[in-house]
């Protein structure tokens, strides 16, 4: 579930902060290579910390493609240094 975004990830998104709620990462990652990068790469953000996503294209909130260059992907602890969420920032993302 996606909690915040800023302006640009709303854009990117075609959502609002309300709807924010409503739209999951395998929608946004549709297709089998951006899934397929996400979970190579979500053991190494989890072990290391962060990654970097090599480009490719995901999907906004109203279907239509977005590329993108290179998503940064980083863990956010919590307070017990426990896993409290996963951020994404998409580099150089353009509808398509």
């Amino acid at each position: 579930m996606f909690t915040f975004a800023n302006q640009s990830g709303l854009d990117m998104l075609e959502t609002t902060l309300v709807a924010l709620q409503d739209i999951t990462l395998e929608k946004v990652f549709d297709d089998q290579a951006g899934r397929k990068n996400l979970c190579a790469e979500l053991p190494g953000i989890m072990e290391q910390g962060f990654t970097c996503i090599p480009g490719g294209l995901c999907v906004s909130g109203l279907g239509r493609p977005v590329s993108y260059e290179k998503a940064l992907a980083w863990k956010v602890l919590d307070d017990d240094c426990g896993a409290h969420c996963i951020c994404f920032m998409f580099v150089n993302w353009s509808f398509v």
